[in-house]
């Protein structure tokens, strides 16, 4: 999967004023599409990228094994021709056999061949890159607890090779479809500080498009990769991906033209920009992000000084994360910021899911009585009649962090600071730029933060639920019984055969509350009518961006 965490970062103005341009010139990005972002990507190497952005841009610069497709009738990916040509299946379902196209080449010059695959692969299974897919991996071949490339990819020509599993399970194509990157540019590289290696900010793919500049904080101009045969070059010369943290901004802008994709667009927008925008179609995405708080299970001083797991002081006993959850009023935050674009969060599952959902879970209520109940359970009490739960000479009291920009967070974190306080607990508001906040989320050094999650197209909760070093398990939060239901579940014979153990963890998620699941977000989609064959839906905004054509905004094409 490629899992989705949400940045924001800072506005820069007049990004595309051209003041220097002479009269009768005709301005290189007056025919490039403009998409609005409200966060910066973090690099371009799909083996240690986190953030949406990147994943959203990296789809259409590297090439993908498989091309992918979501049926929501079903609820299940569909799999295509990408860089594989076809797969077929081998001992007793253990093996996959994948042919390759043999013509698709790197922007370089260089072929894409299986050297590239397997020498992606086995970064992506190296403890030292960490990277946050390594467990995708986890079901091929290792060797004294390591990821054994060799014996896990075998080549078997410049056009074959063949993936060996310990068993058949029916995620295997989706652990397989990670974008592979170019041997030769990455050869030398420090696998331990591969995350800030230059090269991820000069992406070398194979893909549509190509980097033509990176401004951090500002924008990504994307131009056309003129060379790509997977599957063309794109009919954009240019995209363009503005970085403009405030929304009210990036509104604006959707509504001048000089923005041609927003996302998100707030629910109390809609309205206006139905009555008075009709050159802005308006798209609703199922729900494939929630937003949480997240409590941090371990103590991460002792984590950090000593490597030893041992319970958060405030949040590592449960009855108080379920205090917590019963002490926040989610349904009238849902209520307030997103109406009928939401729903209330009971875990991590998506709703896309149905057939995996556990649909006897109620959402806990918002109920500050019983929140009392449960946290003098735990031992906390006012001792001293100051106001402020205490235990053990420790006054409950944090820090809820969220990043700047971001109004619907700080609104969260507002309510969540006032409710608190009713039942005894002090909580102090900090704002943080994006990049700082996530990376501090990512290397756990938060007590308590607001954020969001992205979910895969294929349910797989290993990544999230897995190791506590996993960056995506941002709450370090670790379960026995969850560790044992993941490889049941990433075992079985078809994908429905794993719903009774989604099911399980599902209700353990909901008893241990590892984090304040909030609500899940049916994102809107701005879109200018002037882009012509967009195919925005629950894959993301920018899937088969390489269509995307300019016409009359007044012909009113298929989105």
């Amino acid at each position: 999967m490629s899992p989705r965490i949400l940045f924001v970062a800072v506005l820069c103005c007049g990004l595309f004023v051209s003041c220097g341009s002479k009269s009768g010139e005709k301005d290189p990005m007056s025919e490039a599409a403009v998409v609005a972002l409200s966060g910066d990507a973090d690099n371009f190497n799909p083996v240690v990228s986190n953030s949406s952005t990147s994943s959203d841009i990296q789809g259409n610069i590297y090439p993908m094994m498989f091309d992918v497709s979501f049926d929501m009738r079903e609820g299940k990916l569909t799999y295509g021709k990408g860089l594989v040509n076809s797969w077929e299946f081998a001992n007793n379902g253990k093996d996959v056999i994948l042919h390759l196209r043999s013509d698709v080449r790197w922007e370089d010059g260089m072929l894409v061949t299986p050297e590239d695959i397997k020498f992606s692969f086995s970064l992506y299974g190296d403890p030292e890159v960490a990277s946050p897919r390594r467990s995708y991996l986890e079901s091929m071949i290792f060797t004294d607890n390591k990821f054994d490339v060799d014996k896990s990819i075998e080549i078997i020509d410049d056009s074959t090779m063949v993936f060996h599993f310990t068993k058949q399970y029916p995620l295997q194509l989706f652990h397989l479809n990670l974008s592979p990157i170019p041997k030769h540019v990455y050869r030398n590289a420090d696998r331990k500080t591969l995350r800030s290696n230059p090269a991820n900010e000069r992406p070398v793919g194979a893909g549509p498009f190509k980097l033509e500049d990176w401004v951090r904080q500002q924008q990504i101009i994307l131009t056309r990769n003129s060379k790509c045969t997977l599957p063309y070059p794109a009919k954009l010369e240019n995209v363009v991906f503005r970085v403009i943290s405030e929304p009210t901004t990036r509104l604006t802008e959707l509504k001048k033209g000089t923005v041609d994709v927003m996302r998100p667009v707030y629910p109390d927008d809609v309205k206006d920009i139905q009555e008075n925008n009709p050159q802005i179609k308006l798209l609703t995405l199922p729900p494939r992000s929630y937003e949480y708080i997240g409590w941090m299970n371990i103590d991460i001083e002792e984590y950090h000084s000593t490597g030893k797991i041992e319970p958060h002081p405030l949040f590592g006993d449960r009855r108080v994360r379920q205090a917590l959850t019963y002490a926040v009023n989610r349904k009238e935050i849902l209520e307030h910021e997103l109406g009928p674009y939401g729903e209330l969060a009971v875990t991590d599952f998506s709703p896309i899911f149905r057939w995996a959902i556990k649909h006897d879970l109620i959402p806990y209520p918002y109920d500050p009585e019983k929140s009392r109940q449960l946290l003098r359970s735990a031992g906390w009490s006012d001792s001293n009649g100051d106001g402020i739960l205490d235990k053990g000479g420790k006054d409950f009291e944090f820090t809820l962090h969220y990043n700047i920009g971001n109004k619907r967070r700080e609104y969260v974190a507002t309510v969540v600071q006032k409710e608190l306080k009713t039942i005894g607990i002090k909580v102090n508001l900090q704002s943080v730029e994006p990049v700082v906040l996530y990376q501090n989320i990512e290397d756990k050094q938060y007590d308590a933060f607001i954020a969001g999650f992205s979910v895969g197209l294929a349910i797989d909760p290993a990544g999230r639920w897995g190791e506590i070093s996993n960056p995506f398990n941002t709450v370090a939060f670790a379960n026995r019984r969850i560790q044992e239901l993941l490889k049941l579940g990433l075992h079985v014979a078809t994908e429905r055969d794993a719903g009774p153990f989604w099911k399980e963890i599902q209700g353990i998620l909901h008893q241990e509350q590892p984090c304040t699941f909030l609500y899940w977000v049916k994102d809107i989609v701005g879109v200018n009518r002037r882009l012509k064959s967009t195919n925005i839906n629950v894959l993301g905004v920018t899937d088969n961006m390489w269509d995307w054509t300019i016409g009359d905004p007044n012909s009113y094409m298929t989105y």
